[in-house]
Order: C-alpha cells, then sequence, then structure tokens
C-alpha cells in the first residue's frame, strides 16, 4: 500500500511539475528586441508555445466576408458548357454549337445548327450522363435545355466555402499573422486576427478579398474590327472613351489592325477602367460567348520617355479559354530586373503546367498573350518563341516608386502562393478592437479569477478544515493543469475562455463538496476515518460522474456548432472538467490517504 501511494505521488508531482513548466512559457515574455536575453531555452518555448490572448483581450480586426457562391456556379456552369461542346466536337462530329446561359445561374442552352444535329445519336450519347429536356423546334435550329443538377449546384456551394476558408487562411499564414482564426457560418466567413497593427488594416484587408485569378489568355487582335465596330454609334453620345487601333501581330509574318476603346481616369474620382467598364455594360452590345474583355492601365509618357501622371485604361479582346491559370504554379519569388533594377514577379509552373505552358506559346507564336490577374491584364507580351522551362514573370508597370512597386510585388507573392479564391468575396462587417477596451478585460478577468479563487480556498478551509487544506492544493493543482495543458497546445484564450476556467474550479470545489459531505455521512454512521474516506469517494463517484459528463456533451455541442467566443469558453470548459474530475478524485485523494494513514479516532472535516 505505501509502495502503490509513493508512486502516485511521483506521478502527481511530475505531472505538477510539467504544468509549472508549460506555464513559464505565459507568464514569462519572450523579448521582442534581444532574444538573446530569453531566460527560457529555446527548446521550451517550441515545446510549449504558450497561452495567447484572444481578440477580445488584446484588441484586434474580426471581419465577415459573404463567399459569391453564385459565381462559383456560374463558372461550374461555364467549364461544363465548354467540356460538352468539346465533347461534341470529338466524339459526335458536331461543331457551330452555340452556348447560351439561363436566366438563372445553373440553367445553359446549347444551340445547334440545325434540329437534325440536335438530335443525332452522337449528341445523345455525348448527354446521356446530363439531365436535359427535348429538343425545341426553333427558327435557329434545334435547341436543348441543360441544367445543372441540385446536388452538383450544393456540393459547388460547400467546396466554394471551404476552399474560400482554406485560402484565406493560407494568405494569412504567408503574411506571417499568428493566432487568427478563419470560420464559416452558412456563405460566409468569419476572419479574428488578434493584436493586429491598425497601419497593417487595410493591406491585410487587401490581400484576403483580392480573387487573385490568373489567366494567361490569347489576344484576339484580329477580332476586334468586327466586335468594336458595333460600338461606333454608341461613341458618338460619350465623349470620355474613344476608339483607336494600332498594328498588332497575328502570326508569323502576319499583321493585323487592332482596335480597342480607351478610357483617361476622370476628375471625379472613377478610373478609366470603370469608365470603359459603364460604357460596355451600358451599350447593349454583347461580347461573344467565347470571347472576354480584360482592361490594361497605361501611362503617357513625356518627351524623354518619362512617365507622366496621365493614367487611361484600355480594353484586351481575348479569348475567354485560358491556356492556362494561376493553379498549376509551383513558386512565386519577387525578383529584380537586370536591366531597369525594377522589381517584377517571377512565375515558376509544376510539371504539368510547365507543359501547357510551353504548348501554348508553341502554338501561338507571333501573337500576343494577356497575362490576366482577376478583369486586369497587366501586361500583353508578343510571342516571339516556344517558351519551355515554365518560367514566366509578372512586371508590375514601372511607374511608381521602387519601395511601392516592392510591396505591391510581395503583395502578390501572397496571393499567388495562397492560390486564387473560387468566388469573390463580398464585405459584410469589420470591427476594429482597440487594445485598451482589451487590457480592461484582461484585468477585470485576472481579478475576477483572483477574488473567486481567493474565496473558494478561505471557505474551504474554514468550513472542512483539514479536508479544505486537500481541497485547496487539488484546486491549485487543477489551476496549474489547466493552464499547463493550454500553454502546451498554444491556446488562445478569450474573455469567455476566463469565464470557461473560473466556472470549474467552482465545479472542481462541488467535487469535493460532494465527497466530503458523504465522508461526513460515513463518519456519523460510525465508521472509522479511514473506512469513510473509503465509502465516501466510492458512493460519491458516480454522482460526480453523471454531473460532469452531462455537461461534458453540452461542452462538446457549444464545441462543434459555436463561434469564437463560444468555442472560447468550451475549450476551456472541457479540458477543466477533466482537470477537476483527476484532481478532485485523485489528487485530494492521495492527500487523504496521507492524512488518515495513523489517525484511526479522529478525522478533521
Amino acid at each position: 500500500m505505501e509502495r502503490k501511494l509513493a508512486w502516485k505521488v511521483i506521478f502527481t508531482l511530475l505531472l505538477v511539475a510539467l504544468s509549472v513548466g508549460a506555464s513559464l512559457t505565459t507568464f514569462i515574455v519572450k523579448p521582442k528586441e534581444d532574444k538573446a536575453a530569453d531566460p527560457l531555452p529555446e527548446a521550451l518555448r517550441e515545446m510549449f508555445p504558450g497561452v495567447s490572448l484572444g481578440l477580445d483581450l488584446q484588441g484586434g480586426l474580426r471581419m465577415i466576408y459573404e463567399v459569391q457562391v453564385g459565381a462559383a456556379i456560374e463558372d461550374k456552369r461555364d467549364h461544363l458548357a465548354q467540356a460538352i461542346v468539346d465533347q461534341l466536337g470529338e466524339k459526335a462530329d458536331v461543331a457551330d454549337v452555340e452556348v447560351r446561359p439561363g436566366e438563372e445561374n445553373h440553367l445553359f442552352d446549347l444551340i445547334f445548327s440545325s434540329a437534325q444535329d440536335a438530335r443525332s445519336d452522337g449528341v445523345a450519347e455525348v448527354l446521356k450522363d446530363y439531365r436535359h429536356s427535348v429538343v425545341e423546334e426553333s427558327e435557329e435550329g434545334g435547341t436543348i435545355h441543360m441544367l445543372i443538377v441540385e446536388q452538383v449546384v450544393d456540393e459547388t456551394q460547400e467546396l466554394a466555402v471551404k476552399q474560400a476558408i482554406e485560402t484565406i487562411g493560407n494568405r494569412i499564414d504567408e503574411l506571417g499573422l499568428v493566432n487568427t482564426t478563419v470560420q464559416s457560418r452558412g456563405q460566409d466567413i468569419i476572419v479574428e486576427i488578434p493584436g493586429v497593427d491598425e497601419r497593417q488594416v487595410e493591406r491585410i484587408k487587401r490581400i484576403i478579398s483580392q480573387t487573385a485569378r490568373l489567366e494567361f489568355k490569347i489576344v484576339d487582335d484580329a477580332g476586334t474590327k468586327e466586335f468594336f465596330s458595333k460600338f461606333a454609334g454608341k461613341l458618338e453620345e460619350n465623349d470620355q472613351v474613344e476608339l483607336k487601333q494600332e498594328s498588332a501581330p497575328n502570326g508569323p509574318g502576319k499583321n493585323v489592325q487592332s482596335f480597342f476603346l480607351q478610357a483617361k481616369n476622370q476628375p471625379d474620382g472613377r478610373s478609366g477602367r470603370q469608365v470603359l467598364k459603364d460604357f460596355i455594360k451600358g451599350s447593349g452590345v454583347e461580347i461573344p460567348r467565347d470571347r472576354s474583355i480584360a482592361f490594361e492601365e497605361e501611362r503617357a509618357l513625356d518627351e524623354a520617355g518619362n512617365p507622366t501622371a496621365d493614367v487611361s485604361w484600355r480594353t484586351q479582346y481575348l479569348h475567354r479559354e485560358a491556356g492556362i491559370t494561376g493553379e498549376y504554379i509551383d513558386n512565386a519569388m519577387v525578383m529584380n530586373d537586370q536591366q531597369t533594377g525594377q522589381p517584377y514577379v517571377s512565375l515558376s509552373f509544376n510539371q504539368t503546367g510547365a507543359k501547357q505552358f510551353g504548348d501554348l506559346t508553341e502554338e501561338n507564336v507571333k501573337k500576343r498573350m494577356a497575362i490576366q490577374l482577376d478583369d486586369k491584364v497587366n501586361s500583353a507580351p508578343v510571342i516571339n518563341e516556344k517558351i519551355g522551362g515554365g518560367q514566366a514573370r509578372i512586371t508590375l508597370g514601372g511607374y511608381e516608386a521602387y519601395n511601392k512597386l516592392f510591396s505591391q510585388a510581395k503583395d502578390l507573392v501572397v496571393v499567388l502562393r495562397a492560390g486564387a479564391l473560387p468566388a469573390p468575396l463580398k464585405p459584410v462587417t469589420e470591427t476594429t478592437i482597440g487594445p485598451t477596451l482589451g487590457a480592461d478585460a484582461v484585468t477585470m478577468g485576472t481579478w475576477a479569477f483572483i477574488v473567486g479563487f481567493i474565496a473558494v480556498i478561505f471557505f474551504m478551509l474554514i468550513y472542512y478544515k483539514m479536508g479544505g487544506v486537500a481541497a485547496d492544493i487539488s484546486l491549485i493543482s487543477n489551476a496549474l493543469f489547466i493552464l499547463g495543458i493550454l500553454s502546451a497546445f498554444g491556446a488562445t484564450l478569450t474573455l469567455p475562455g476566463i469565464a470557461g476556467i473560473i466556472l470549474t474550479i467552482g465545479m472542481a470545489v462541488d467535487a469535493n463538496v460532494i465527497i466530503y459531505e458523504r465522508i461526513r455521512e460515513e463518519l456519523r454512521s460510525g465508521k472509522a476515518p479511514r473506512p469513510a474516506v473509503d465509502a465516501g469517494y466510492k458512493r460519491a463517484f458516480w454522482t460526480i460522474f453523471d454531473a460532469q459528463i452531462t455537461t461534458f456533451i453540452a461542452g462538446v455541442v457549444m464545441l462543434q456548432y459555436g463561434t469564437g467566443a463560444i468555442k472560447g469558453f468550451a475549450v476551456t470548459l472541457l479540458i477543466g472538467i477533466i482537470t477537476s474530475m483527476f484532481s478532485a478524485i485523485f489528487i485530494s485523494r492521495i492527500l487523504f490517504d496521507f492524512i488518515t494513514r495513523r489517525r484511526t479516532e479522529h478525522l478533521s472535516i
């Protein structure tokens, strides 16, 4: 019996020592300036990261974004429609199939040149895996109505939110921000970044919300004359937009007159890009299904060739289907041009991407290739020859100061490494919590814990005497265990988390009270101290266990379905339940075993 008790004591002392060691990384802050002055070994900090304060305690930024899942469904529809058209050409030998989007984003029509084509066996074979209605007779030929089934729509929406969470998390990691939380609530994403500097807020918001869809598309210079001629009558009514032309390469030894719209930045603050967007949207001219329009910034040069403040934007008429996208990027980094000294972003593709990029450039030699980020064309260089090796670069214009360009390049690298968002984000709310409010919360929470803890300790000493000493030691051990576990996992402590810790201290006392009252009953029945203690612990165990397990279940539900503050409360509550059970039943029992070793007649409880 003595040997068994000794092993229990050694085990408990080791746990207490481990908890104290883990807690040191929380109470002893690592110096920011002189890391060598850190009194704690680096290995200890790596093993036990320490407890960090949450958003409500140290201040920071809380943002809610709505994922525009409709854009993800439209993207799914466009890819599906293009895949069907490609299969119809390859397997059914049916060409000239037009795709027309429906009124809702999950609907689209396949318009054939004749009803006979639409009814052919080859078309039926290709479409057998897709749900569609009967062929409709129309003047232009057969039309097949297609839809994306509801299950696929739901899966696309759910996947868009999950991918957005992962992408935002990756971008935050690239920025070096720690202790952040990114979680979903329906189609909304909640981002909490504690301790963020106010000067970083705008940059963080810009990087998080940028869609960053990188695409390499071939410019259709030959098709610009037919398309932009449709705007001729509209230009007379708008003096802010001009129709211009230039000579552009269109293959080996070929040149073509390329047309484009141009608009300058306006005195009222509207950019030339917005002017062009509004003009095209209001013109009523439809963009062909297989083409798209993007916008490129241009800056006028003075006689010496230096950029001026005269900024304008122009259109680029592109093939809608991208030759390669940013999903194949293996790495991105900021480099300096050896000739100009200006920073640019160097891209390297993975093996699959390198092959696609090589094929794209080989098939379009002496044509222009637009490097498009979202709806902005970064540049549209001429492909002089096949580009092998999977390397490309994104220049940043060279119109700004070096430091500003370098900062833009770094931000672009962050979003490219993290990947593109599957759908645009719409800001819903933004809350900046000041550090003063957080400091007050920490102070008040700390005092609440101290006052409550001391009050409980004195109550137990006065009411249960020697038994109160055992209860107080187990309570102190319980607090150390909670703090040690939180420190070991690098948990983030919130104000509700502090409330959870205080609650578990009270719950631990409840367990001791139940045990002690059972022991008193056994003593009143005439039992000796040791048998009374044995019976008290044995009979009180299941009462304590039942009470704790129901609370534990509630904590699990809060952890699973709650958001930030509720989860913080649930985490400390669940940890506290486990540690309070251990300290109240195991540690206090060890102390009572010591007390009753030689006490056979009287027990102070």
